[in-house]
């Protein structure tokens, strides 16, 4: 039976799901974090605690898949507008360099001493310890994935408008492949775990998947095939996940499963659970639903200021906590309260600057608008990316 084409997706109207799945991401990564100040303890709640927060690294992954998803269907529905680049770089300036700049201003500032700092100022973090560099303190240690996604944003649009969509989409298919070979072959070749996982390289795999989606939504065909088996890869590449979970004993950031295959295969899972969302985002099923409860969508839309200023408030509540119970004396249900606190802080925070700091520089962004073609139909997905 021949099924009719669904409409060509664009990035011009907003799913809110998506904001729900930028919610799970940096709730992912705020439970990782966790185990700064929660104690696990030895009886199997705190087992199962640890294994669970130690796997929860892979929320910096989702976030790149979905960047690589947003950022290259915005760049293909403009790319034949006069002021493509311009519009996209700066409309990207304007989001993401005002807290950034202005937090690692403040860092280095409180501490002149800060090593390397030119790495930061140049978003080339993620490969100062390839070239020597001495390993970041820990208050900017998360700030290598913005590295990554700085350095796609820089030559991505490039790779958009030279090349049509079949070309960018066998390009993306080569670059997970590059990527998780690469990956591969440094690990058997004894390279340290925390330079496969932050260098961008060995990463392109997230976000090439997530590009892919993108590419393939705007295909009336492979949209169709899509919509029709998204859900079945979901579940077979899940269970792949599993079996790499069950060979590492968990999903972990140096798991040598986990670290080669595992890492791709949890990018093409989160590819696929960011098509499945979007091709049913007009049906009310229970996915829908979950991912646009307010409180997942609150979290996503302040992922990034959330991200930003999370070390620099659970590293001192961690020290002020230490001060007052050693780990060996500190209570679960304590160190669970303490943490809750310092999610609470990280939130007000983020609402600070959200309201007082970061949506000032977005009101510049009327100066630059998306153009898009006339005869673009606006179907999905606009995200707070943008």
């Amino acid at each position: 039976m021949n099924v009719p084409p669904l409409k060509s997706v664009d990035s011009a109207k907003h799913v809110p799901a998506l904001d729900g799945v930028r919610g799970v991401a940096i709730l992912l990564v705020l439970f990782f974090h966790s185990g700064l100040i929660i104690v696990s303890g030895t009886g199997t709640a705190g087992q199962i605690y640890e294994i669970v927060s130690r796997s929860c690294w892979c929320g910096v992954d989702l976030f790149f898949v979905l960047s690589g998803f947003l950022i290259t269907g915005i760049l293909l529905d403009t790319r034949e507008s006069p002021h493509y680049f311009r519009n996209f770089y700066l409309r990207r300036i304007l989001r993401i360099f005002p807290l950034y700049y202005g937090v690692i201003l403040w860092l280095f500032l409180q501490n002149p001493e800060f090593p390397d700092q030119i790495w930061y100022w140049l978003y080339l973090q993620n490969w100062g310890p390839v070239f020597g560099g001495s390993t970041p303190p820990m208050v900017v240690q998360p700030f290598w994935s913005l590295a990554v996604e700085e350095q796609f944003y820089l030559l991505w649009p490039f790779a958009v408008w030279l090349l049509g969509h079949r070309s960018l989409g066998v390009f993306c298919g080569s670059l997970f492949l590059l990527s998780l070979i690469s990956r591969c072959v440094a690990c058997y070749q004894g390279v340290d775990a925390m330079t496969v996982y932050t260098v961008t390289l060995f990463r392109l795999d997230t976000l090439s998947a997530g590009a892919l989606i993108a590419v393939w939504l705007r295909n009336p065909v492979l949209e169709s095939y899509l919509d029709r088996r998204a859900l079945t890869g979901l579940i077979i590449v899940g269970s792949g996940l599993l079996t790499v979970i069950a060979v590492d004993h968990g999903f972990y950031i140096d798991g040598p499963a986990s670290q080669t295959i595992g890492y791709s295969l949890f990018a093409v899972a989160s590819a696929l659970l960011i098509a499945v969302v979007v091709l049913k985002s007009t049906q009310s099923g229970i996915l829908s639903r979950l991912l646009e409860n307010p409180v997942l969508r609150y979290f996503g839309n302040r992922s990034y200021a959330i991200y930003i200023f999370q070390m620099m408030v659970l590293i001192p509540v961690r020290k002020v906590y230490l001060t007052y119970w050693n780990v060996t004396d500190a209570s679960p249900i304590r160190s669970v309260l303490a943490f809750c606190a310092s999610v609470l802080i990280i939130l007000l925070l983020s609402e600070i600057s959200w309201h007082c700091y970061e949506k000032q520089f977005l009101k510049l962004k009327r100066f630059f608008p998306r153009e898009e073609p006339q005869e673009a139909t606006p179907v999905v997905v606009e995200s707070c990316a943008d």
